[in-house]
């Protein structure tokens, strides 16, 4: 008789440990399939939103050593600053990256953005 209680209260020790691994498992997998919250936008400071861009957002200062290696994201170049020190210029593609706040936004699509044609260098010989 002392064995079976043994059994029995092992036996259902087990069950319950069962019991809670299924109750997280289906919370888990409740979460799993729920939307995902909305991104938090923040409003003050939007690096891929053209309509909050405000030139007065542009220019800063950036260190030196982090201007000597910054390279175009596309072609892996040397890039200038502008004369203005609001852009830094790939002079092969024309595309310009602008510096926002003294921190330089190096995404192609704000390279593509703000390419200006007439800044394209010819190459040199």
């Amino acid at each position: 008789m002392k064995k079976v209680i043994q059994i029995a209260v092992v036996l259902a020790a087990v069950l319950g440990v069962v019991a809670a691994v299924v109750v997280v498992v289906r919370k888990l997998l409740e979460q799993r399939d729920a939307p995902l919250p909305a991104p938090v936008q923040d409003t003050d400071f939007n690096l891929t939103s053209a309509s909050t861009f405000d030139e007065s957002e542009l220019g800063g200062q950036v260190s030196p050593e982090l201007l000597a290696i910054l390279v175009c994201p596309e072609d892996r170049g040397p890039l200038k600053l502008s004369a203005d020190g609001k852009w830094l210029i790939n002079p092969r593609n024309g595309y310009r990256y602008p510096i926002r706040r003294g921190i330089p936004v190096m995404l192609i699509e704000e390279g593509r953005k703000y390419r200006d044609e007439s800044l394209i260098e010819p190459a040199a010989s």
